[in-house]
């Protein structure tokens, strides 16, 4: 909201809901991982005997993805960079890649290599460095990097 008539109402509210949203996507992730745990229970721990078939974890797998993907999407609504929505972008296909049936063609996967190429394209090119391409990893990790930074000039100064 550092760009925008912080006077204007509209905004304000729209900008409001739209945290609420992501409130209610987080709430739903995490209902949603308790239902991941109960799969993960009942196919691993109390149907022990018998093997996971293919489809009950390929089941498991396109939950876990789907769950990062909501998770990605609460990030993308609260950073507004677009940095964010090609993380969301990326893991979508991937996802997609991940979970296609058994008698799916070489034709679908390479349809999916080329749509990720051109993701990383678009990152690559597209996407200034004015912290647009910025996503959670490096929100986390900036500040390690300037202390690193810091320490080789404070050593290169000594010596």
């Amino acid at each position: 909201m550092n760009n925008i008539n912080k006077d204007n109402l509209a905004l304000r509210v729209a900008y409001v809901f739209e945290s609420i949203l992501a409130m209610v996507v987080l709430l739903a992730v995490f209902l949603g991982t308790i239902d991941v745990l109960r799969m993960i229970w009942n196919a691993y721990i109390v149907d022990f005997q018998n093997p996971v078939e293919y489809s009950q974890l390929n089941d498991m797998l396109g939950q876990i993805l789907l769950l990062v993907i909501a998770v990605e999407l609460v990030v993308m609504l609260s950073l507004h960079i677009p940095g964010a929505i090609i993380e969301v972008l990326l893991y979508a296909i991937a996802r997609k890649m991940l979970l296609l049936p058994k008698s799916g063609g070489m034709a679908e996967v390479l349809l999916g290599v080329i749509a990720i190429a051109g993701i990383f394209a678009i990152r690559k090119y597209l996407i200034t460095d004015d912290n647009s391409n910025m996503n959670v990893t490096s929100i986390h990790f900036d500040n390690s990097k300037d202390e690193v930074y810091d320490n080789k000039e404070e050593v290169s100064e000594d010596a």
